[in-house]
């Protein structure tokens, strides 16, 4: 049963992975009647799917700052020093991967 379960999911992903080879291939076919290049219009829905991901990141972050915050004089020692050492934690990952 296990061997048959492997054989189906490799089956499935041969025929997602057709099935994106053939609707490339089409679309390709159809830029080219129109001489329409489509690799720019890719690059660009790209960037502006990376950019709205980009601005999502930084709306929970400042949601998050604020919420933290407000909260922060409302907050027992203990927690307030958790707090502080996650960020430490957070500020010495950013520092280690940037250069």
């Amino acid at each position: 049963m296990a061997k048959f379960k492997k054989y189906l999911r490799v089956i499935y992903t041969l025929r997602i992975n057709m099935s994106l080879q053939n609707l490339a291939n089409v679309t390709s076919q159809i830029a080219g009647m129109f001489h329409f290049n489509a690799s720019p219009l890719a690059t660009g829905l790209i960037v502006v799917g990376l950019a709205i991901v980009f601005m999502v990141l930084i709306g929970a972050i400042i949601y998050g700052l604020i919420k933290a915050f407000k909260e922060l004089p409302n907050m027992p020692f203990r927690t307030f020093v958790v707090l502080m050492l996650v960020l430490a934690m957070f500020l010495i990952i950013v520092g280690v991967l940037l250069p």
